[in-house]
């Protein structure tokens, strides 16, 4: 049975907490106005938050539940949320999964502190809880940033079904996100030299953990229109990558990635998804 994700604010309601987000250090505050997705190397704060689906679960119950929430007063420090539907019998983790992205880890905790004391936000997560279940006393935070444009292979069409690969990592002894980075200035290179693919869009970012404790320094998310593009994408850099693969490798150590179908639910150059 598929597992979308479902809002993240849900999950805090029917939790009934809203769990406080420890400081991240020089998260950068960003005007509403400014916010744009091709912000290349804003570090903005995202939250991952696991859910399955409640007896009432169906594509269209979350469509009209994402719909109604769009038309509720979000948040103006809410960049984004998307939801994620596990796509591979071997991910480790068979849940779905909403992530939000926020100009900052303060907004975060101060905005789910307003979600649990508004009222039509409560009777709206009581309206939708045999759709969704979700656990956000459970949500990890991630440091995120781009290092390429996202569009720079065309742009996702609004609210379009999408796919993702997220690869877990360590980074190796003596390496720092600025390695990271240094390897994605290489990466953007190598990703000069392939032709536009006719499907259009690939995208990638980076998330840092921000949490004390954890075996996962990093994340490396991958998102493709499909996952043929995905395959596609992964062949020729199978065959091409040459050294910068091998920078890749001397930089960190990865699982192997998590595979999901995922699109956007919020985005609020575009709030209605239309």
């Amino acid at each position: 049975m598929n597992k979308l994700m479902m809002v993240v604010t849900t999950i805090m309601v029917l939790a009934g907490c809203a769990k406080q987000v420890e400081e991240v250090a020089e998260l950068a505050v960003v005007e509403l106005e400014a916010v744009t997705y091709d912000m290349v190397g804003r570090q903005f704060y995202n939250e991952f938050i696991p859910c399955v689906a409640g007896p009432d679960y169906s594509r269209e119950a979350v469509d009209e539940m994402v719909s109604e929430w769009r038309s509720m007063e979000l948040s103006e420090e809410l960049v984004g949320a998307w939801g994620y539907e596990s796509a591979s019998d071997d991910n480790e983790f068979d849940n779905g999964w909403w992530e939000l992205q926020w100009t900052s880890a303060e907004a975060a905790a101060a905005s789910w502190q307003q979600w649990a004391d508004d009222e039509p936000a409560q009777t709206w997560a009581a309206k939708y809880q045999t759709v969704m279940a979700c656990d956000a006393a459970n949500r990890g935070g991630w440091s995120f940033h781009f290092t390429r444009d996202p569009s720079s292979f065309g742009e996702a069409g609004s609210g379009a079904d999408l796919v993702s690969s997220y690869y877990r990592c360590t980074l190796n002894e003596g390496k720092s996100m600025a390695d990271v980075d240094a390897f994605a200035a290489s990466y953007n290179i190598w990703l000069d030299t392939l032709e536009m693919p006719e499907s259009g869009f690939y995208a990638y970012g980076f998330y840092s953990n921000v949490a004390e404790e954890s075996d996962i320094d990093l994340m490396m998310g991958h998102f493709h229109d499909s996952f043929e593009s995905m395959q596609a994408g992964d062949d020729a850099w199978e065959s091409t990558g040459g050294d910068t693969k091998a920078a890749l490798e001397s930089t960190v150590a990865c699982m192997a990635p998590e595979l999901h179908n995922f699109r956007s639910f919020y985005d609020p150059q575009d709030p209605d998804l239309s």
